[in-house]
């Protein structure tokens, strides 16, 4: 099994989680995520979820009965007693300093709620939540990728945040549809958008005009004339790629109009021509000598000049920023190397838990702090990722940062986000992430490597699919 993919503090879930592509089913978003489902990431967190639904304590799906906190109407105001909420996280790397500084400032602001505020590595997160809430030690607040939220809400460790969502009026305007719409899972909201990442572009300035070039390609055919004009400079591999790029893999897999699963979830997708088409452009790039074969490090090769583009997520910008002296470089959206737009996008969504109602003055505590922390995030993008409030991305402090340059129109509606699957990360993990890998490495034919991913998937889903009852 691969690695737990790391997150926006280590890599965003590198390696690790809209409409303009067909193969993303347009409607609700439920079962499936709208136009841009798809599939994120290796997963501690869904083998852990099948041991604990096979174990003592709740049973999947959680309760049917609605706490008395939250059935109540919402108010973003909390007028009770002084009161402690805790508040779980992954934010460990360059972007935990940001999001302190928004607890700080909420405190500051609401006195009466004093946030205990608790960040782990993501692999060590999600395995210790569900446990964690089950006993009653874990947090009020968590901060979940947005494909992780199907497999909380199936073993009902977060709960529907409908009535948070309605009282303060929130609807897809504020935010992108896509994003808005992947926070839904069997018809219920479980999460509120902090931000959206995505993969992105990003070309050495020097290398580029030592070629002739100015800016980073933005089509298959200008992708093939810069490799040509670089290699042409005298730069061996131009474009390095990696057997743990599988955000390549999903970005070309919906461009080429593909999907990983089924509109209705009942069956694996990825292994069509489009996923064929996808892994074999991977694959040519190392056999044709772009890459080179052992391409591991991308964003050491490409900051020493090894390699002159490279697609990575948005914590490179801040890596950048922290250990290169100044080095001068371009970011673009992912290019559209297939028929249509299409990058792999993730997102950062707060969740309530179960353990939040358990006190009425907790959980409503709880909501305001998830209400307060949307509405004021955009001090979250010096962490490297774009807010998920429209109104964030208006701010001085985003649109004078360079993922500004991501959150145009054209390419917040490339963006494809993954579908609400239940134990999706480790399906990833033992399937097409594998193919991937296998295929990059030249370990495997493209072909041969998807037929088995897709065999082991289509088994996983199924069993997914009787646990959750999805």
């Amino acid at each position: 099994m691969t690695s737990l993919p790391q997150s926006s503090s280590s890599r965003h879930g590198t390696r690790h989680a809209s409409p303009a592509v067909p193969v993303f089913p347009a409607g609700p978003p439920v079962p499936g995520l709208g136009r841009r489902g798809l599939l994120l990431g290796a997963g501690a967190a869904g083998t852990m979820l099948t041991a604990a639904a096979c174990s003592g304590g709740q049973s999947v799906g959680g309760s049917d009965e609605v706490p008395a906190a939250a059935s109540e109407s919402f108010t973003a105001e909390y007028d009770g007693p002084d009161v402690t909420i805790t508040f779980w996280n992954g934010f460990t790397g360059g972007d935990g300093p940001y999001m302190k500084q928004l607890v700080k400032e909420f405190t500051e602001k609401n006195p009466k709620i004093t946030v205990k505020q608790s960040s782990l590595e993501w692999p060590d997160f999600y395995s210790k939540v569900v446990t964690a809430t089950d006993a009653g030690s874990g947090p009020e607040v968590a901060a979940m990728h947005l494909d992780q939220l199907a497999s909380f809400a199936s073993r009902g460790t977060i709960v529907p945040l409908d009535n948070l969502a309605e009282a303060l009026e929130l609807t897809e305007e504020d935010f992108t549809p896509a994003v808005w719409q992947g926070g839904v899972f069997q018809g219920k909201r479980y999460g509120i958008p902090l931000d959206m990442f995505t993969v992105a572009q990003y070309w050495s300035t020097e290398a580029l005009t030592a070629a002739g070039l100015e800016t980073g390609p933005t089509t298959g055919e200008e992708f093939d004339s810069a490799i040509e004009a670089l290699q042409s400079s005298g730069m061996e591999n131009p474009f390095w790629v990696s057997p743990d790029n599988w955000q390549i893999f999903v970005s070309l897999l919906g461009q080429f109009g593909g999907s990983l699963y089924s509109e209705d979830l009942t069956t694996v997708a990825f292994g069509d021509d489009a996923g064929l088409k996808a892994l074999t452009w991977m694959r040519d790039l190392v056999a044709d000598g772009v890459s080179p074969s052992d391409a591991t490090d991308l964003s050491t090769a490409f900051k020493n000049g090894s390699s002159a583009i490279i697609d990575e997520l948005l914590w490179l910008i801040n890596d950048i920023e922290d250990t290169t002296d100044g080095m001068d470089y371009g970011i673009g959206g992912f290019p559209t190397i297939g028929d249509s737009p299409g990058a792999f996008a993730n997102s950062h969504n707060f969740t309530l838990t179960k353990q939040a109602d358990a006190d009425e003055d907790r959980g409503q505590a709880a909501r305001v702090f998830i209400a307060w922390m949307s509405e004021n995030s955009a001090t979250w993008a010096g962490s490297g990722n774009i807010p998920a409030r429209a109104s964030a991305r208006q701010d001085p402090t985003f649109t004078d940062s360079r993922q500004a340059d991501l959150a145009t129109e054209e390419v917040l509606d490339s963006f494809l986000f993954l579908q609400q699957v239940p134990g999706s990360r480790e399906i990833a993990a033992d399937s097409y992430q594998r193919a991937v890998s296998k295929a990059v490495l030249g370990d495997e034919e493209p072909e041969a490597a998807l037929e088995a991913a897709v065999k082991t998937a289509q088994e996983m889903l199924d069993r997914n699919r009787d646990l959750y009852g999805f």
